[in-house]
């Protein structure tokens, strides 16, 4: 059994003990000085991207079988376009690509006909099958667990995910690395799986204050709207969910405040032990993509964003094999195909956001990216989503 999981285990054994008010021995050292498995299933990267492939455990795919079923679906040839295998996937510790959960999600939607599909898959999951969960269902109110479900996300996920305060109001944010595409349907899925947990605190008619996807709206909206309320917007910078402050005060039912203790603990030695795996190119690229929304994203904006002197950045890329100008090209060309191909945004507004002020301009570097200008790129290329 993975150590990852016999921590857990020992988790829960602990539990069991307090609760029958035995002493509890100091178990953390069993699986403290354990590594967890961080090996990748795949480590292929999308065509000319630059870094390493963003990762998340498989269970998250737990339950796809069982919904696929519902729709007289097989799971396997779902799993094998994605470029995944059945085997991998049954071991819910493991790392597998972000990237391929994604194209899975992406696959199962055209499969099925059913554009809403995700938004289904993420309404049914099981939460409390991984230690965010157990951390979010046991935090004495529902923004503690939202605090430090972003906090310790990276146990689940590598992509961006924080939970941010501001006038009285909590707000989930999250988004994915520019180097991904076919992103809708894993956003859909997420979206669904965080609002079905703080429904866990507020009651399943709870809706959010207000939405944000980064994905272009459907022709039909009804689908969110029932599920989620009126206030969606599409199209923006960072997928969010806003929540009031009279429903981050409400406590979590059957809190059990010792398990909290002991999964957080896990948490944070688990998140010591990933730090040396983290990729310093992740960081950078994150940095410059925030300048770019700012619009000032020279090498001295991007040290500043990083809290580096230009010359330390310079020779931190150096070190990775890559420079400035060349991952700042990179990081653009991904956000341009990912503005093109999944929203609607209309083409001097992706412009903008990816750091050109002349649509002329933007136009010669979507030649020199995709061998095609911009609206040709959008309207020829394929996309998983389309048949959703």
């Amino acid at each position: 059994m993975k150590e990852w999981w016999m921590g857990l285990t020992l988790i829960m054994d602990d539990l069991t003990s307090l609760k029958r008010g035995e002493t509890v021995a100091d178990n953390s050292g069993l699986y403290n000085g354990r590594e967890m498995d961080l090996r990748v299933r795949s480590d292929l990267l999308p065509a000319g991207s630059i870094g390493p492939e963003h990762r998340v455990r498989a269970f998250t795919l737990a339950g796809l079988r069982d919904l696929l079923r519902d729709y007289g679906v097989e799971h396997g040839p779902i799993l094998e376009e994605a470029g995944l295998s059945a085997e991998g996937v049954d071991d819910h510790l493991a790392w597998i690509s972000l990237q391929k959960l994604a194209d899975a999600l992406s696959v199962a939607a055209r499969v099925t006909g059913d554009r809403y599909f995700a938004l289904k898959h993420g309404s049914r999951g099981r939460f409390t099958s991984n230690p965010l969960g157990y951390l979010l269902t046991n935090a004495p109110d529902l923004k503690t667990g939202l605090r430090y479900f972003a906090r310790f996300h990276p146990v689940l996920a590598t992509n961006h995910l924080e939970f941010v305060e501001s006038a009285g109001l909590g707000r989930v944010e999250w988004s994915y690395p520019v180097t991904m595409s076919n992103v809708t349907q894993l956003t859909d899925f997420v979206l669904m799986r965080l609002v079905t947990r703080i429904r866990g605190a507020a009651g399943s008619a709870w809706r959010p204050v207000a939405v944000g996807l980064t994905h272009r709206q459907p022709a039909d909206t009804s689908e969110y709207e029932r599920r989620l309320g009126p206030r969606i917007s599409f199209d923006q910078p960072l997928n969010s969910i806003t929540v009031a402050a009279a429903t981050l005060a409400l406590p979590m039912p059957n809190a059990d405040p010792q398990l909290f203790h002991l999964v957080k603990r896990f948490c944070e030695e688990e998140i010591e032990r990933q730090k040396s795996t983290n990729h310093p190119l992740n960081g950078i690229r994150e940095a410059m993509i925030r300048c770019l929304h700012q619009g000032s994203f020279g090498p001295q904006h991007v040290s500043k964003e990083l809290g580096l002197t230009p010359g330390s950045l310079h020779r931190r890329l150096k070190a990775e094999g890559t420079s400035f100008l060349r991952l700042l090209d990179d990081t653009r060309r991904c956000l341009a195909h990912r503005y093109l191909l999944e929203s609607s945004l209309k083409l001097t507004d992706i412009a903008a956001r990816v750091g050109y002020s002349e649509l002329s301009a933007f136009s010669r570097a979507s030649r020199r990216w995709f061998g095609t200008s911009p609206r040709s790129f959008r309207r020829r290329s394929p996309n998983l989503e389309a048949a959703a």
